[in-house]
């Protein structure tokens, strides 16, 4: 699912990339390649990661190569979490919705993970809402949350099942917010009353302002329902890992033992679903956390008391 959906996302993008830029799709796959090599030089620098999200050819770059697994780790520390797990099937039974808030919700990771964890868990349904707020201080991402969320719709209308029988429908709301400027919001606790919030390689890319996220995850937990899920994934590097324990503690939450993992992606997805685009980039997407010798990723869940 992932790879077929991220390809979908792909080819709806493109067309309009290449007449904003007026370029033919040879030249912009050429960029692409270049921003995937700057992308990993500034991940793996040691500093604050500047990496340029309002180009839509940096956008496209990230989604071809990082978005599906991604997504297949989320997904996977949702099922590996057995009380995350539970938490949100009995949500979508019980109150037939799941509200979720993807902090740095970038290209929609947080979106594919849960319609495939749903899609697995209750394939008959029935119908309940699965409902985003998307905070991300690039607003152009909403692109390709379009774009994904127009594919997974057709996939399920495509199956032939009855909409009542659907496991979710989608609904979203796309917040500009940049987590190191939290002064610039005066109704922060309006955004937080949600079910699960999920950071998702979000720490590891603010290294500047800690006491500010650290705000913003506190204002969370104050306005957020008792039981309520933070999840972070991130990249396991001894200091991301501290500083995960420490934003959920320093929070208030109760904080989970935190989970490594270093895997490939699950046997169901095949990135040769991506081979065109692949042979023209002159690289493959990864398929794997946890590769060349480098660390994998970890997870860790706060709950509210």
């Amino acid at each position: 699912m992932y790879f077929e959906t991220v390809k979908a996302a792909l080819d709806a993008c493109l067309p309009g990339i290449c007449r904003h830029y007026g370029i033919g799709q040879q030249d912009a796959l050429a960029y692409v390649r270049e921003h995937l090599r700057t992308m990993s030089n500034a991940w793996f620098s040691g500093e604050q990661p500047n990496i340029v999200y309002s180009d839509p050819l940096c956008r496209f770059a990230y989604l071809f190569c990082h978005v599906a697994v991604n997504a297949n780790l989320c997904e996977y520390a949702i099922r590996c979490s057995r009380d995350l797990a539970e938490f949100i099937a009995a949500k979508m039974r019980d109150t037939q919705e799941l509200l979720v808030c993807a902090f740095g919700g970038g290209p929609g990771t947080e979106l594919l993970a849960l319609c495939k964890h749903l899609q697995k868990t209750r394939p008959n349904g029935p119908l309940a809402r699965l409902s985003f707020s998307l905070l991300d201080r690039v607003p152009e991402w909403s692109e390709s949350w379009n774009a994904l969320e127009a594919e997974i719709n057709g996939t399920l209308r495509a199956a032939g099942i009855p909409v009542a029988q659907w496991p979710f429908s989608i609904s979203k709301t796309f917040v500009p917010f940049d987590m190191t400027q939290v002064g610039n919001f005066a109704n922060m606790p309006h955004l937080f009353q949600q079910d699960l919030y999920v950071m998702n390689y979000v720490l590891s890319e603010i290294l500047g302002d800690h006491a500010g996220f650290q705000q913003v995850i506190t204002t969370a937990v104050r306005s957020s329902p008792s039981g309520s899920k933070f999840l972070i994934i991130d990249r396991d590097q001894d200091s991301v890992r501290d500083d995960a324990v420490h934003l959920l503690r320093a929070a208030g939450l109760n904080v989970s033992d935190v989970y490594q993992t270093s895997r490939n992606m699950d046997g169901d997805e095949q990135s040769s679903v991506l081979e065109a685009y692949s042979r023209q980039i002159q690289r493959q997407p990864r398929v794997q956390w946890g590769s060349d010798g480098r660390r994998g990723a970890f997870w860790i869940v706060g709950t509210k008391p």
